[in-house]
């Protein structure tokens, strides 16, 4: 028993729902040994690793998620897109954000937690947008085509693999 969880059994043809819960539960406890409790950690560590940079340890204070030698301090914004097949690739920019960045990544995952894309655009283009659209919300290609935009996909995507 790791962690105190008991394994789902080995062959399951069709799982019981406590079954599939105790996976979740060794998956999640997997996944906090590596930082990562939720989509944002992991969009964060991937950037991170993408710009040879370091997660801040408590974003919150700092007003940004991570610092990169080469573009300073990063905010990591993502988006999972729904299994539904449905296209929401908009993230949104709090007021609180508001100069507290140097750059900004966009990280667009499918469903399965593939990397679909990745950006990073300068804070001085990417606020001026966020701050024309209703709840500061931006997409995802929007900001892919804007003067200045780095697409880091294949980086983030091979930090996905590690």
């Amino acid at each position: 028993m790791a962690c105190g969880i008991a394994p789902a059994r080995a062959t399951m043809s069709k799982p019981t729902r406590q079954e599939l819960m105790t996976q979740l539960a060794l998956v999640r406890s997997r996944l906090a040994k590596r930082g990562i409790r939720q989509v944002s950690d992991y969009a964060e560590l991937l950037v991170a690793e993408a710009l040879e940079g370091r997660r801040q340890e408590n974003s919150q204070t700092a007003g940004y998620d991570l610092h990169a030698p080469r573009y300073g301090r990063v905010e990591v914004k993502s988006r999972r897109l729904p299994s539904n097949g449905r296209r929401e690739e908009r993230v949104s920019l709090d007021e609180s954000k508001k100069d507290g960045f140097d750059f900004l990544a966009v990280v667009i995952f499918f469903p399965d937690f593939h990397v679909k894309g990745a950006v990073l655009i300068p804070y001085a283009r990417v606020w001026p947008l966020a701050s024309r659209h209703k709840y500061r919300r931006i997409d995802y290609k929007e900001v892919l085509a804007m003067e200045g935009a780095v697409d880091i996909t294949y980086a983030v995507a091979k930090a996905s693999e590690r």
